[in-house]
């Protein structure tokens, strides 16, 4: 034969050859370790696969052992134990329900299940901050209490019966707003646009001139009754915030009954709002829909004797998308001519000549600008601040109160609801006091999980005898568990978000108001607005908020009228961390370690409501305990069908809100930067659920496949690292109503 060229040159090796052998069935990582074993032999010693291979395992996945025995963590500086428990056991995902399970990596299938190990302190991002020493704070002078160099509010020309009204409700003397704002509406016609932080009486500077002018024309002869008309509307942007004016307003009217006062939100029966209106009121406070529906169609609200129109908390009015009823009403008032004598012929002489329009808000934002263009006239500008008297400043400072005591804590999100729960339990163990305290979170569903994961389970429904009140916040309010003390061996869990029914939501805020124990509101933006719930001494935001603006006004639920309060903000490690910048340019924050909390908090005993393989053990340190709780946490869930949907729900909510920060901001909260699974441990998960964002992208793709057959042109298709972005974008596109803060 020719020789062609073709130099064939094959080495064989002295050993054996062994074919390939194909796995089929079972889990991805119990084939992989199989075919490893059937190509090298099974000599393998577990050790060097648990320890040799540890920096090349991903971090996204638990760390899974197949022998019984404890081992010691391979993480440097961390000596904690290492929990060990049935994977699944008795759950809906149990081992024992799969049909296919592959053959075991090392031949030995006497070794029992496979053991799911609770990790909490390995793999954890760095946090890019220094850490700071903790100090002791003092306090400074308070900014919104009442002013020491002024007698009382009858030194600002008030009626003394409203003078007297105010004593009953320990109200003496003024704040720097009320003595700026009560003289000018006491005297002039003028519009006026109100700037204040939170907590410094607003409410007051406004309704107080507003019912003293009203009260002058009862002295001049004749007397004003309900019949006589509506002198003034008040607007606000939530129906917590309108019950809580009208409330007030009740209070200061009481000694002249001839005086009413309504109230007419979203919620609420239309026929019993209109059938008040029909009787007579003199004061109307409303929500702004409800306003401009009652405007179209009842006819028995007479707008003739209108004097003023205050609209309250204006930058929140125009955030929740209530321009055009605004403009409604305010076109309206225009339109309809003022009158100068009431139906039975009392003179108005001692209001206002024109009608008077009085828009509050704490910031100047481009949309607060708009609001005030489209329904001032002439306005005067009234801060409390010296100095701060140019109204076309387009954004001041957006200032807590000085008193104020604001820090933070950076958490890596695998222990966030462990540092949660050891937080409320140092919070709740100070004797000699009653502590009401408000933890802030960014969606209805997570405010659902975390209440009914922390309550007490044992509380059952109230008794068929029950009252009213009882049944409408049997869901709502109940005993907490986890977070007891010996100092507060009873804690009252309340939970509040905008999905609820009004009246559940009304019966939950007076509950909470009125509680004379140790008690804690989880709720959502929907509270940050306003609302005065006396006594609140702390306010934690665990997710951050959606704006700095809804950051001040949250912590501003506490630090009231001159009374010292806390803020505690939960912030991921990594960009995150930059948001303490932002922080600064109000009062300036001080920082507390996440380890610090944790051992303080876990100091004394932990106490399960719900027995599981996880048991609380007296000798443990701090990481101890807290692997622990989070163990007994995640087996919880698995024994409890109806807890375990709430958490996934609350998960994927979670994930949808952190995309709907504000542009500004945006940079702060990163979702590429998110690691699902660890966030999925911190609601007690052991994977991060799949369907996040899938229905959003399935009407994105029949959208863009409508689009591509109408448009013949072809376009070029974005690089595969633009995924999670365009992901972003079509969540913050969809997610206006998922939240419920409003």
């Amino acid at each position: 034969m020719a020789d062609d060229g073709m130099l064939l040159n094959f080495e064989l090796s002295s050993e054996p050859y062994k074919a390939g052998v194909k796995f089929k069935g079972g889990r991805w990582r119990e084939r992989k370790r199989a075919e490893r074993v059937a190509r090298n032999g099974p000599s393998i010693p577990a050790t060097a696969y648990s320890g040799g291979d540890e920096e090349l395992r991903s971090t996204k996945r638990r760390r899974v052992d197949e022998d019984s025995g404890h081992h010691q963590s391979h993480t440097p500086g961390t000596q904690s134990k290492r929990f060990e428990s049935l994977a699944h056991d008795g759950g809906p995902s149990s081992h024992s329900s799969r049909p296919h399970k592959p053959a075991r990596a090392d031949g030995d299938a006497s070794r029992g299940p496979r053991q799911v190990i609770s990790r909490l302190f390995s793999f954890n991002p760095t946090q890019a901050t220094a850490a700071e020493d903790e100090v002791e704070w003092v306090a400074p002078e308070a900014t919104n209490a009442p002013l020491a160099d002024v007698a009382n509010f009858g030194s600002l020309t008030l009626s003394s019966r409203l003078v007297d009204e105010l004593t009953k409700m320990k109200l003496e003397r003024p704040t720097a707003i009320q003595q700026k704002v009560i003289p000018h509406l006491l005297t002039s016609s003028s519009d006026a646009f109100v700037q204040a932080e939170t907590g410094s009486g607003k409410t007051f500077s406004y309704l107080l001139p507003m019912i003293h002018r009203i009260l002058l024309l009862s002295n001049s002869g004749k007397q004003i009754h309900r019949d006589s008309g509506v002198f003034a509307i008040i607007v606000s942007p939530t129906r917590e915030l309108a019950r809580q004016v009208h409330t007030v307003l009740e209070q200061l009217i009481r000694p002249f009954p001839w005086l009413v006062s309504t109230a007419i939100t979203g919620g609420e029966s239309k026929k019993a709002e209109k059938a008040r209106i029909r009787k007579g009121v003199n004061f109307l406070v409303a929500t702004p829909g409800r306003l401009a529906d009652h405007i179209d169609n009842t006819k028995a609200l007479n707008l003739g004797t209108v004097r003023w129109l205050i609209m309250d908390e204006g930058d929140r009015l125009m955030d929740l998308g209530f321009e055009e009823d605004l403009k409604k009403a305010i076109t309206r008032l225009r339109d309809i001519p003022i009158v100068q004598r009431t139906e039975d012929g009392t003179p108005l002489d001692k209001l206002p000549e024109r009608r008077v329009t009085v828009l509050c808000s704490a910031t100047m934002k481009m949309n607060v600008q708009k609001l005030g263009e489209m329904s001032l006239a002439d306005a005067t500008f009234l801060a409390a601040e010296k100095g701060d008297e140019d109204p076309t400043i387009e954004m001041a400072v957006h200032k807590a109160p000085a008193q104020l005591h604001q820090y933070y804590t950076v958490v890596p999100s695998k222990l966030r609801l462990v540092t949660l729960i050891a937080y409320l339990k140092s919070v709740f163990s100070r004797r000699g006091r009653t502590m009401k305290a408000v933890i802030f979170m960014s969606c209805a569903d997570s405010v659902d999980f975390h209440y009914e994961m922390l309550r007490d389970p044992a509380v059952t429904d109230p008794p068929a005898s029950a009252t009213k009140e009882a049944e409408l916040v049997s869901k709502t309010v109940s005993k907490a568990a986890y977070f007891t003390t010996a100092a507060s061996p009873e804690v009252m869990m309340h939970r509040m978000h905008g999905s609820l029914s009004q009246p559940v939501r009304t019966a939950t805020i007076r509950s909470f108001s009125e509680c004379k124990t140790p008690s804690l509101l989880v709720t959502t933006d929907v509270s940050s607005r306003g609302l005065d719930i006396p006594a609140v001494d702390l306010v934690i935001e665990y997710d951050p908020a959606f704006s700095f603006s809804d950051h001040i006004h949250r912590v501003g639920r506490t630090a009231r009228a001159g009374r010292p309060g806390d803020a505690l903000l939960f912030l991921l490690p990594g960009p995150e961390e930059g948001y303490i910048e932002l922080l600064k340019s109000s009062t300036p924050p001080s920082s507390q370690s996440h380890e610090s909390i944790l051992k303080k908090g876990f100091m004394a005993k932990l106490e399960f409501p719900v027995t599981t393989q996880a048991k609380p053990e007296d000798d443990e340190s701090y990481h101890g305990k807290a692997e622990t709780l989070q163990l007994h946490l995640e087996q919880r869930l698995l024994i409890d069908s109806k807890r375990l949907e709430l958490a996934r729900n609350g998960f994927k909510s979670h994930i949808r809100a952190y995309a709907t920060h504000v542009k500004d901001e945006r940079v702060h909260f990163d979702m590429t930067q998110m690691h699902l699974g660890h966030v999925a441990k911190s609601f007690g998960l052991r994977e991060a659920p799949g369907g996040i964002g899938s229905g959003i992208e399935r009407k994105s793709k029949k959208g863009r496949r409508d689009s591509s057959k109408a448009d013949d042109t072809t376009k070029e298709q974005k690089p595969g690292g633009d995924v999670i972005k365009r992901k972003s974008a079509m969540l913050m596109r969809a997610v206006a109503d998922e939240f419920n803060i409003g």
